[in-house]
């Protein structure tokens, strides 16, 4: 049976994971958007290997958007507080609706989730060796990526990832 823990302890949780987010770095000279959340090393490392990719298949780099940053580490917060990976999350809602619910409105949106490595490396093969995963990575429609992690210390998958990717008009970052 998955591990479960008591409602109030998920959604300190999950407020802790996004509070981390909000308070977190760069790690690099890249100029974050004022007020938007930003990527931890790996969440940053993750994003980059997934623009190489892109790179190495003609594909045009993806850049950072703080509302598909705040549904991925939404989910991945609620991955880790429920110790399940789905593409539909604790509420029933799926990836688009879900992004739509964090004010990202273009139609045009995917997401790859992941767990059971902290390592941005690991996950991002993990990714890049299922076709499924591939084709979202490698949609040519897609222009903006949002990654959010997470753990909990009793999860029994460890690390949880999700990446969000889309199409939209908003302010950007590259990563």
């Amino acid at each position: 049976m998955p591990f479960r823990i008591a409602l109030g302890a998920r959604l300190r949780l999950i407020a802790a994971t996004l509070g981390l987010a909000f308070a977190g770095c760069l790690g690099t000279s890249t100029p974050a958007l004022a007020g938007a959340p930003v990527l931890d090393p790996q969440e940053l490392a993750a994003c980059q290997q997934i623009n190489a990719y892109r790179a190495s298949k003609g594909l045009g780099a993806l850049k950072v958007s703080p509302t598909l940053i705040r549904a991925a580490k939404w989910m991945s917060a609620d991955m880790a507080a429920n110790d399940y990976v789905s593409h539909t999350d604790s509420r029933g809602r799926e990836p688009v609706a879900r992004i739509r619910t964090f004010g990202f409105r273009n139609a045009t949106a995917g997401e790859n989730v992941a767990a059971g490595y902290g390592d941005a490396a690991v996950t991002f093969k993990q990714w890049k060796t299922n076709a499924a995963h591939r084709r979202v990575m490698l949609d040519a429609n897609f222009t903006a990526i949002g990654i959010g992690r997470a753990t909990a210390a009793d999860s029994m998958l460890g690390w949880f990832w999700t990446t969000t990717f889309g199409a939209g008009r908003e302010r950007a970052v590259a990563c």
